[in-house]
């Protein structure tokens, strides 16, 4: 007898997570997933509660298979069917899937793919931060208004998030924040104003409608103090030295660096050619960003020392490459840990690194406020780091946060007698 469901594995922002995929009998073949929100972990990886999870998922699945048969509706239906007719929910998350129409405009026509991680972490959102709200039960893409979207922003701007614990309880934290809502908000205003400008609907529900206030906090930078204490303390893992240098002198973003190839040095310079993304591999790098960075004395011995030590030496190798996993780069995990472990040799504990918000992102930001206040231009630094705007130039840029201000008033009593003598000349 055929299972009703069978497990696989996920990645996700926060961590690995068993997800069930059952069986459509009307299509014959596994088509319907869910996440049983039981984490990968131990010698046993948990399989038996993510068994008994997606047993208990079962009846709901099952309810909502049926519903979508009697309406005659399916995914190869859904592209014959005049979209203002279909279901919001349905609409939404054959939406967001790698080859819908949208994902494929913007693949051959704008030349701007969309990573496969953006588009399942979209489709995730919509199924569990939209088809959860009753209010939009019965809902078509033609029927959806201003005021339904006001309404679910209330409720998805007051939703406690969940967090499931290792004994299977599930417990409430505090309410999603801000910017994570907007981003659910944004899922829906791409799919619905690809609806309106393809003229599949007449009216556009999204039109001044605002999102939810968000007050960011500042991301935090490393001072030229602590920058340059990195060149000094002792090394005890290279390639977690590396990602720090990598990060504040060059701006190496965490993707370019797990890109990185030995091939990618000329001329003491990095060529910026690469992203590394999971299940995807190396892509252009973000924005296009193509670019060279000179590399200062200090990335350049630990490079040459790494290298030194390698059993297998290619162009084509990746600097950061996997002992574990020949081939592919170390995990994003890697990353976030060597920056963790770097912090505290540094003499910035956990609580100090929650306080400034540093994150391994930080070390860009860093790089982009000490260039700036070494005396770049900002032409100078928008080059090196890849942007292409002054005002994503000043997101990046955290002046106050470093100024030295005994400089600074030497600086301001200098201009002010600078002043006196030119009057008094």
């Amino acid at each position: 007898m055929r299972r009703p469901f069978t497990l696989y594995k996920e990645k996700t922002k926060s961590g690995t997570f068993w997800y069930a995929r059952y069986w459509d009998n009307t299509a014959q073949k596994y088509k319907h997933s869910r996440s049983t929100g039981i984490l990968v972990e131990g010698k046993k990886e948990r399989r038996y509660e993510a068994e008994e999870a997606a047993r208990q998922l079962l009846p709901e699945v099952e309810k909502d298979i049926a519903a979508k048969t009697a309406k005659g509706i399916s995914t190869s239906q859904l592209n014959t069917k005049a979209i203002a007719e279909t279901s919001l929910i349905e609409y939404l998350e054959n939406f967001w899937v790698k080859d819908s129409q949208y994902a494929n405009y913007k693949k051959y026509v704008e030349k701007k793919p969309m990573s496969l991680q953006y588009i399942q972490n979209n489709h995730e959102d919509i199924r569990r931060h939209v088809e959860p709200y009753i209010g939009f039960s019965g809902v078509t893409v033609g029927t959806l208004s201003k005021s339904m979207l006001r309404e679910w922003l209330i409720w998805l701007a007051a939703r406690k998030t969940q967090y499931r614990k290792k004994d299977g309880t599930v417990i409430e934290k505090d309410t999603m924040s801000s910017r994570r809502a907007n981003a659910v908000l944004q899922a829906v205003r791409v799919a619905i104003r690809w609806a309106y400008d393809n003229e599949k609907i007449s009216t556009d529900p999204f039109h001044k409608l605002g999102e939810i206030t968000d007050i960011p906090k500042e991301k935090g930078v490393l001072t030229f103090a602590e920058r340059q204490k990195l060149e000094e303390l002792p090394i005890t893992d290279k390639r977690r030295r590396l990602v720090m240098l990598l990060g504040s002198y060059c701006g190496l973003r965490r993707g370019e660096m797990r890109g990185l190839q030995w091939g990618d040095i000329e001329n003491g310079l990095l060529n910026i050619k690469h992203n590394f993304l999971d299940k995807e591999g190396l892509k252009d790098p973000k924005w296009r960003s193509f670019r060279r960075v000179p590399i200062i004395p200090s990335v350049k011995n630990l490079l040459e020392s790494i290298y030194e030590e390698l059993e297998y030496k290619s162009s084509e190798a990746f600097i950061f490459r996997s002992p574990e996993n020949a081939g592919m780069p170390l995990s994003n995990n890697f990353f976030r840990d060597a920056f963790a472990k770097e912090l505290i040799a540094l003499g910035i504990s956990k609580e100090e690194k929650k306080k400034r918000v540093l994150s391994c992102h930080s070390l860009r930001h860093t790089f982009v406020t000490l260039s700036q206040l070494s005396g770049m231009t900002n032409a100078e630094v928008m080059a090196l780091a890849g942007q292409k705007r002054e005002a994503t130039l000043q997101k990046y840029s955290h002046v106050p946060q470093v100024l030295d201000f005994d400089e600074a008033r030497r600086k301001i009593l200098a201009g002010q007698h600078n002043t006196k003598k030119a009057v008094n000349q």
